[in-house]
């Protein structure tokens, strides 16, 4: 499945060598007709690229600009902050948790095999995890003040 792929193609032949040898007269053609295009008409060219920097000005000054929809900004933010200091130190401790089992789990996934006592301590530490985020997503949802 690994094995390494060998082939019988000469050393000085390139990608960019094969493409300009199927295609190198139509490269050759399109440059010499673009270039006997821009020395006939300098200043239909130079016409040209004014009036699309002009364009590109009105287009800037003048079009409506799109207002993203967005929610509240950072509800996670500021719902921690309307709880108070309790709801705060909770956010902490959760998001510190959440960390903690992140370490855990990249320790694990970077081992080359894993028992049985690892997959078990996997599975825990990603339900433990699906806890902790349904937590802070409660947290997040905004409460009806009286």
């Amino acid at each position: 499945m690994f094995k390494k792929i060998t082939s019988n193609r000469p050393p000085d032949t390139t990608v960019w060598a094969a493409f300009y040898k199927e295609f190198g007269k139509y490269i050759d053609g399109s440059i010499t007709g673009t270039k006997r295009f821009l020395e006939t008409r300098p200043r239909t060219v130079f016409i040209v690229m004014v009036l699309s920097i002009l364009v590109s000005i009105g287009c800037f000054l003048f079009l409506p600009k799109e207002k993203s929809k967005k929610d509240s900004p950072n509800l996670f933010v500021q719902q921690p902050l309307m709880d108070g200091m309790g709801g705060i130190v909770t956010t902490v401790s959760t998001l510190k948790e959440l960390l903690e089992i992140r370490t855990v789990l990249d320790g694990l996934i970077e081992k080359d095999s894993l028992d049985s006592s690892d997959s078990l301590l996997m599975e825990n530490a990603i339900d433990r995890i699906q806890i902790l985020e349904k937590r802070l997503s409660e947290a997040n949802k905004p409460h009806n003040s009286p």
